[in-house]
């Protein structure tokens, strides 16, 4: 009596394993019943009876459990039977999965009770129970037939053995995967209805029976046909021998045991010809539901409705419970409102709407030229020589080593590992960017095609680490002006801003959509903000494909979390997301779906996320309780080089550890890990897709890059967006006004107070120099600057083919003219006037012309001197370099008579010089100048002065047509180095 229930279930193991006279285990049966069916059908009854009990039935309040024992002979184990009922009809269909599991499968069984006294409930009922369990049933075995394929196979055999193969309806049949039985319950009342009506629920009754391969019995309160009930229960439970005898007399209660049946017993439906002609079915099923509820009209009442929620059904209803219930979730929300600002989440998935894309990567190895990714300049300023820049003995390293991966729509992949693993570098590959690497064997495929740069375009986006984007325009008037640009011409305005308004909400950006993006030295959006602007920028055009270089990076962890959150979002959206880390916080690993763990270019795990701490497990390597995996294993996997032997320990350790998961993977056909129980990785997530409304259902043609906006409106879009960021930036444009109109009047003050009389020549000649020599390196510097910040941008809208290189070089020139005319304003009028120059307004405008030529001319080599050299430091130094020799062969610091060779011919194409030869002609032409000598003064003609300085060699408006060609071949030179170098910026190179 002392005995503890633990030392009871001990010796109750121990008895149950002891062997009996034949020294042969006694195997103890266990199986599972499910039953279900119409609310107050009669479930309850037939489990007591079958279980010999005599209660009482009590109302079913959701999912009831019991059991029952029963031996086959005395002095043996008892089998034991697992009885569940599940209550409220079909309110709570949720709840089937609970006792169906991948553990119980080989083993259940499932009881359909029909309350034969409502027929306009019955076959809705048993279309809903059937359907949910089938489809629950359907999922267990998917995951078995990669685990345990024999057993799948078992049970679906041992469904089809009911019907011998010689049956005639052996293939007209689709028998339900677990053994079925259907029971009419209420048969005492069924009896007194009409005869004609008891033939039609008896005849429709037989079918769905033959149909799903079930048996079919009819039952009352009456104590005989509850045995029949009762053998066909046991036949399920212990495993009794099931009855042979047959009843098909519709007068009479049926019992046909499954597989005792045909559809030629059975006939046709019960319907005239005429009738059945004018109905429209797919299937005999679905033939006789029509005929069914014709006479039969199906019965709208609660106990049809789907409750998800149980605690919203009537027949569950407690007051106080309900209002502390509602309470609780009131406060809930509100707290949830209140720390998280959380806007409305309507699970509005952004879903992808073309075909399922399948990227598989076959045995790649990759290997990349080191001396090749040294930028050029930087050999030159090692004093190395042209011919050794790429090449070195040990330049050639492995980045990544027999990588095999097979991902699909639907999916999340995370490459996750330590610093030069050769994360980045597959991602190259994967886009099929030209880093200086080179493939030496394997390929990658996009849906069983070679990967190309074109067909990448077509179906992959890719968002880099850095964000690429105009600081000054707003989050919604960013993705805009790339809706108009990347979207098919064949969309509306409309149908544009929907497009945008769509990715705004998927990607949780309403609070900021009205918000400049900002970058590091203008206030805009928080760095998680942007990050997703810039996710946004490529989802707007729905690639099947998205792949991100490390999105977290700069982001705090719970930015991060969220971020990743949106990204398994998207990837459920019918998308394959590939995403690059270094070490994920917990809750984000487990956001993953796959995993793939790289260190030095080789692979030591690729499989599911669940799973990796079990495979590292089994390989002799348990996560710490209470630790990260992804931390763990990283470390794990990381190469030490603090020491000498300490590297070479690492390294043998991951070469080891590669080494076994190829031999783990080796059977796979996806190279993907999974657990002997575990699921199939490309059957984890469900592909469900959004149901769009009319305006939203706009399919991207598989061409519709072929499609996109022509020349002309990509270049009406582009000035649109050069003009709304440049004059957004009023800081940058105040700063740039305030500095000319402060040298203007510093000059012009300098020179100020001669109205009665004018400078003198040598004063003269000094003013108008620096006019136009000033101002133009200010110019130069700025502008270099400006291009070197959006260079980074307009690399890779170019790469991605948002636009053509045409139109933005015209939107580029014309969006800064209107800077430019302002800016030459307010510096050449305040300085001309303030300096007394000559007054007749000819004279001004024709000196005005020659400085707006020349500033452009400055603009013009600067643009230039931006696009053709890598980095801004090297931009300004030749620009510099340039601006220099045009300004000391200008005319001015030595004469262009006493120049030599070299610097007289870099006279011939300096625009200062020509901008001051101009200016002279126009002040000295038509004016004299007294010169003082003792007591006497002279006469200087202007022409005079002019041709002193050798500025007379040709006419004035030769000045014009040379600064005009100038700015011509600057332009020409620009559009030449957009078009035919990467406008790379300098971090990649």
């Amino acid at each position: 009596m002392c005995d503890t229930l633990w030392d009871l279930a001990i010796a109750e193991v121990e008895k149950r394993e002891k062997a009996d006279n034949d020294g042969k285990r006694a195997e103890v049966w266990e199986r599972s019943v499910l039953f279900m069916g119409n609310k107050n059908g009669g479930k309850t009854t037939i489990i007591l009876r079958c279980l010999r009990r005599e209660e009482i039935p009590k109302p079913t309040l959701a999912l009831e459990y019991t059991f029952g024992r029963r031996a086959r002979r005395p002095d043996t184990p008892k089998d034991v039977a697992h009885f569940w009922e599940l209550g409220g009809g079909t309110s709570l269909m949720e709840l089937i999965r609970i006792p169906i599991t991948s553990n119980s499968i080989r083993t259940f069984a499932v009881v359909l009770v029909l309350d034969l006294s409502k027929p306009n409930e019955l076959w809705t009922t048993m279309e809903k129970l059937l359907q949910v369990t089938r489809n629950h049933v359907n999922k267990i075995l998917a995951k078995l037939e990669t685990a345990n394929p024999e057993v799948a196979a078992e049970i679906k055999q041992r469904m089809r053995n009911n019907l011998q193969r010689d049956h005639p309806d052996y293939e007209l049949v689709d028998p339900f995967p677990i053994p079925l039985v259907i029971i009419g319950s209420k048969y005492d009342i069924f009896h007194e209805f009409d005869s004609e009506v008891r033939k039609i629920i008896s005849k429709t009754l037989r079918f769905v029976s033959h149909y799903y391969g079930a048996s079919l019995v009819f039952t009352s309160k009456s104590e005989a046909l509850l045995l029949k009930a009762h053998a066909l229960i046991n036949h399920l439970a212990f495993g009794y021998d099931k009855s042979k005898s047959v009843s098909v007399d519709h007068s009479k209660p049926l019992f046909i045991p499954a597989g005792m049946d045909s559809l030629s017993h059975i006939g046709p439906p019960p319907a005239s010809d005429s009738d059945i002609a004018k109905l429209c079915a797919n299937t005999p099923l679905e033939l006789w539901k029509k005929v069914f509820e014709k006479t039969f009209p199906p019965k709208s009442s609660s106990d049809l409705q789907d409750t998800r929620d149980p605690a919203q059904d009537l027949q569950y209803a407690e007051h106080e419970v309900d209002v502390m219930r509602a309470q609780k979730k009131q406060n809930a929300e509100d707290a949830q409102d209140t720390i998280f600002c959380s806007e409305d989440d309507n699970s509005l998935y952004f879903t992808y709407s073309g075909e399922s894309n399948i990227l598989e990567v076959k045995e790649l190895n990759y290997q990349v030229n080191m001396a090749s990714q040294i930028p050029w300049y930087e050999s030159l300023a090692q004093m190395k020589t042209p011919w050794a820049w790429k090449s070195h003995p040990h330049s050639h390293e492995p980045i990544i080593q027999n990588l095999n991966l097979k991902v699909r729509s639907g999916q999340m992949l995370a490459i996750i590992g330590s610093t030069a693993g050769g994360k980045t570098s597959l991602l190259d590959v994967i886009t099929c960017r030209d880093l200086g690497g080179k493939v030496t064997t394997g390929q990658i495929m996009i849906n069983n095609k070679p990967c190309t740069p074109q067909l990448v375009k077509k179906c992959i986006a890719h968002v880099r680490q850095d964000d690429r984007l105009l600081p000054h325009l707003t989050v919604r008037e960013t993705l805009l002006f790339v809706a108009k640009l990347r979207l098919p011409k064949f969309f509306s305005d409309s149908q544009r801003k929907k497009r945008v308004e769509d990715v705004i909400a998927e990607l949780r950006l309403r609070q900021c959509a009205n918000t400049r993006v900002g970058n590091e030295y203008l206030r805009g959006v928080s760095g998680g903000e942007r990050r997703r602007v810039s996710i946004a920028v490529q989802l707007l055009w729905n690639p099947g494909i998205l792949i991100l270089d490390e999105p977290t990076s700069g982001l705090d962890s719970f930015t991060a979390h969220n971020l990743v959150i949106t990204l398994s979002r998207l990837a459920r959206g019918n998308r394959l997301v590939l995403l690059s880390l270094h070490q994920p916080r917990s809750d984000i690993f487990q956001l993953f779906d796959l995993v793939l763990m790289m260190i030095s270019g080789l692979t030591v795990y690729c499989g599911t996320a669940r799973d990796m701490v079990q495979y590292f497990t089994e390989l002799g390597y348990p996560c710490p309780k209470y630790s990260n995996p992804a931390d763990f294993y990283v470390d794990l996997t990381s190469i030490d080089r603090q020491t000498a032997e300490k590297e070479m320990e690492s390294r043998k350790r991951a070469n080891t550890l590669a080494n076994l998961f190829l031999e783990n993977v080796k059977d796979f056909g996806d190279f993907i890990w999974k657990t002997t129980e575990g699921d199939n990785a490309a059957k984890t997530l469900s592909k469900q897709r959004s149901h769009f409304n009319s305006e939203e259902a706009i399919n991207m043609p598989h061409h519709s890059c072929d499609q996109l906006p022509g020349a002309l409106k990509q270049f009406t879009i582009l000035l649109s967006r050069q003009v709304s960021n440049d004059f957004r930036d009023l800081p940058t444009l105040l700063i740039h006004g305030f500095e000319a109109l402060l040298m203007s009047l510093l000059i012009g003050f300098l020179y100020y107070g001669h109205e009665k009389t004018r400078l003198s020549i040598r004063d003269t000649t000094a003013l108008l120099y620096m006019i136009g020599a000033l101002i133009p390196f200010i110019v130069i510097l700025d502008v270099i600057a400006k291009c070197h910040s959006e260079r980074a941008m307009l690399y890779h809208e170019l790469e991605g083919g948002m636009y053509s290189v045409s139109p933005y070089f015209f939107a580029k020139i014309l969006g800064e003219l209107p800077e430019h005319c302002v800016f030459v304003i307010i510096y050449a009028v305040p300085i001309y006037w303030l300096s007394n120059l000559v007054p007749e307004v000819e004279h001004f405008l024709l000196n005005f012309l020659l400085v707006w030529l020349a500033v452009y001319s400055a603009r013009a080599m600067a643009l230039w001197m931006a696009a053709l050299l890598p980095t801004l430091q090297l931009s300004a130094f030749f620009g510099n370099v340039i601006f220099t020799a045009c300004y000391l062969s200008g005319g001015f610091v030595i004469s262009l008579k006493n120049l030599w060779t070299v610097p007289y011919y870099c006279s011939k194409i300096s625009f200062i010089r020509w901008n001051f030869q101009g200016m002279m002609q126009i002040q000295f032409t038509d004016t004299t100048y007294d010169m003082p000598f003792g007591n006497f003064s002279f006469q200087v003609p202007g022409k005079l002065v002019i041709r002193s300085m050798d500025l007379d060699s040709h006419p004035l408006y030769m000045s014009y047509l040379v600064l005009i060609s100038t700015i011509g071949i600057f332009l020409f030179l620009y559009y030449l180095c957009l078009r035919f170098i990467k406008q790379k910026s300098s971090q990649d190179w």
